[in-house]
């Protein structure tokens, strides 16, 4: 990676008739957030959105009108605030965690003793149907048609050549075929829904009620929902993944997080049963949050952007034009010694906790830290992303113990498939072996949001 090998805190890259300015430097990371107004990310949502999701031309002059509010209200920012509301911790992010939570636990119950399976495409398929259920309730399309839990990553998979646009109905013939066939079932679904009966999540109720206030049809509704599964699924499910991975190969690390989920987390019934307290697992248990947050570090290998809306001098000092675009590479911040020490290239959660063993670590705020971005554009969806994948993860470790079936536990390299993700698939899957734990076989597990 260049911006890797070069250890200027900001360079540029010319492309064609273009420049792209690439930056390196925390300190130049927060004139950028300070500057979002001039450095904005909803003209790239604009500029590719149409691309993305194929809406037609008079919904993109909906998506496109007063990107950055100087004249009021704008799509956009109207659908951004809603969905910020809606995701923002509390009961309705609750909510949405228990039913995905109900949906998963009928596959827990359902692993055999000793069951192989491929890590990945078993978490993929879990969170997919889960995760979907928990959104748009039990009419969505992924529950009429299972078959888009795979057409999904086809459209994942030919993403880049979508946003080409160079005859993708050839080109990304399989990513084509995903994104209508998905968008025409979600038109169905939005010509169907009735946000007062319709058991959705308030995250849907809200996009919803936005897209029919700007008048787009149930057909732009659906095109645009494909791309809302990017922020779904696409970056979900291999965090999910990662997440597992990381804990099952270093046994100290999960030695320590199930004694903290069990003294934290989990209470006994009066019949003996274990009950695992969701809520719990979110506030009290810092050293699998810092897991969490330790992961993204190293696997959100992604590059947030920005569309310079006017000339900026950054910091007093970088010059960068209008109509330009910067850069800033997650994997070269997430791994800079100047911030995160000699060891950076090393998974070591602890590096995310306090003395006090508070749940925020000292680090999460650094402007080297950018899983979700950072400043006004950050992911709305970053809470129920790590309320879900925490859950998950408890579940999983606390009841069953996953082995390699064949040889050692390894960490698999990540492959980069679309422009849309920050935390990227493996390149291959993992086969492993699944068992409840030793002096659990018999115990009835459950879980309650408290």
């Amino acid at each position: 990676m260049l911006s890797d090998k070069c250890e200027l805190p900001i360079f540029t890259l010319n492309v064609l008739n273009s420049k792209i300015y690439v930056i390196t430097s925390p300190d130049l990371i927060s004139a950028v957030n300070r500057n979002s107004k001039a450095l904005a990310l909803n003209p790239f949502i604009a500029q590719l959105g149409k691309r993305i999701t194929g809406h037609d031309e008079v919904t993109s002059r909906i998506v496109q009108h007063n990107l950055n509010g100087e004249e009021g209200p704008g799509y956009v920012i109207d659908v951004h605030d809603r969905i910020v509301t809606a995701l923002s911790p509390g009961h309705n992010l609750e909510d949405m965690t228990k039913v995905m939570l109900d949906q998963a636990w009928h596959y827990l119950d359902g692993v055999a003793a000793g069951k192989e399976i491929d890590l990945f495409a078993w978490t993929k398929e879990i969170v997919t149907i889960c995760s979907t259920r928990a959104i748009y309730g039990p009419t969505n399309p992924f529950n009429k048609y299972p078959e888009f839990a795979r057409q999904f990553w086809d459209f994942d998979y030919d993403l880049n050549m979508l946003i080409a646009d160079i005859f993708p109905s050839l080109l990304a013939r399989a990513g084509h075929k995903a994104r209508s066939d998905i968008a025409a079932a979600y038109a169905d679904y939005f010509r169907h829904y009735e946000p007062g009966q319709t058991q959705s999540s308030a995250m849907t109720r809200a996009r919803y009620l936005t897209n029919t206030q700007y008048g787009l049809t149930p057909w732009n509704q659906g095109c645009l929902e494909v791309g809302s599964l990017l922020g779904i699924l696409a970056n979900t499910i291999p965090s999910s993944f990662y997440m597992l991975v990381r804990l099952y190969t270093n046994p100290d690390l999960l030695k320590d997080v199930r004694a903290e989920l069990e003294s934290a987390a989990v209470e006994r019934s009066d019949e003996g049963n274990l009950i695992i307290k969701i809520l719990a697992v979110r506030e009290f248990c810092p050293l699998l949050y810092a897991t969490w947050q330790e992961l993204l570090r190293l696997h959100a290998l992604g590059v947030g952007s920005r569309y310079v809306r006017e000339d900026v001098l950054l910091n007093d000092q970088y010059l960068l034009e209008k109509g330009r675009v910067v850069q800033m590479p997650m994997a070269v911040l997430h791994t800079n010694p100047a911030v995160w020490g000699s060891d950076a290239h090393e998974f070591r959660p602890r590096r995310f906790l306090k003395q006090s063993g508070d749940v925020k670590g000292p680090r999460t705020n650094l402007p080297a830290y950018r899983p979700f971005g950072g400043g006004a554009s950050m992911c709305p969806g970053r809470h129920f992303v790590a309320f879900e994948v925490l859950a998950l993860a408890a579940c999983m470790i606390l009841r069953f113990d996953v082995s390699p079936v064949e040889g050692k536990w390894r960490i698999p390299a990540q492959k980069q498939e679309s422009l849309a993700t920050n935390v990227f698939p493996p390149e291959k899957d993992m086969r492993v072996r699944i068992s409840a734990r030793e002096g659990y076989k018999k115990v009835k597990w459950s879980f309650e949001m408290k």
